[in-house]
């Protein structure tokens, strides 16, 4: 039967739709809307389960009613793209994380290095010798310079990376899909803590080659 159909094909490719449909239609968060499944499908209606929320059932109205199942792409195509715009979705999905290379690299080096320094400055004391033999030959200003510098800009460089952190959730993340609190969306999350300007760079490079890839498709 054709809904039966049409029922595999978007229990298959399609749960992000159907997860859409949950949180547009029905109201629900992204974390009830997880995992969900088409259950049956109708002229009129279907039944989507959230997985989120232990499989409870929810009915999604199609308005008007269809004609027929030969209707049904296209219906779900415009109701998923409503869907989008009022969730503030892109049509291109963020699906993996792009680790820094080259200057970014060097970048997230550098700040790395930075913590890791702040994280240790209280072993720099005249009394562990080495250390501080070594930051007063090699250092401008020598190891007292050293710890007073790596000190006074931790929290404007905590400030800084926080608000770059919160900026890619909310302008990146959140529209091409990565849901928060996932290994993908930590990923990103804190390689942005980190680095700052690069993660969005390579962000932004992901979700072109994504949207050239869906483009071509469509030729």
């Amino acid at each position: 039967m054709a809904e039966a159909r049409i029922i595999a094909h978007m229990n298959g490719d399609h749960t992000r739709e159907l997860a859409h449909y949950l949180r547009h239609y029905a109201g629900l968060s992204a974390r009830s809307a997880s995992r969900p499944w088409l259950k049956t499908l109708s002229l009129d209606k279907m039944t989507i389960a959230a997985g989120g929320l232990s499989g409870r059932e929810f009915i999604v109205p199609f308005d008007p009613p269809m004609t027929s199942f030969a209707e049904a792409r296209t219906r779900l195509v415009a109701m998923d793209a409503e869907a989008r715009a009022a969730l503030g979705l892109s049509d291109v999905y963020v699906d993996k994380y792009v680790a820094p290379r080259g200057v970014d690299a060097v970048v997230f080096s550098a700040v790395l290095f930075y913590f890791i320094s702040y994280a240790t400055v209280g072993f720099v004391h005249p009394g562990n010798p080495g250390i501080w033999g070594l930051l007063n030959a090699w250092f401008p200003g020598g190891a007292s310079g050293w710890r007073w510098i790596v000190v006074a800009i931790f929290w404007p460089v905590v400030g800084i990376h926080v608000a770059e952190a919160w900026w890619i959730a909310r302008s990146r993340l959140h529209p091409h899909g990565v849901n928060p609190f996932t290994p993908l969306w930590w990923a990103w999350i804190v390689s942005t803590a980190i680095e700052g300007f690069g993660a969005f760079k390579r962000i932004d490079r992901l979700v072109a080659e994504k949207r050239a890839q869906k483009e071509a498709k469509k030729h």
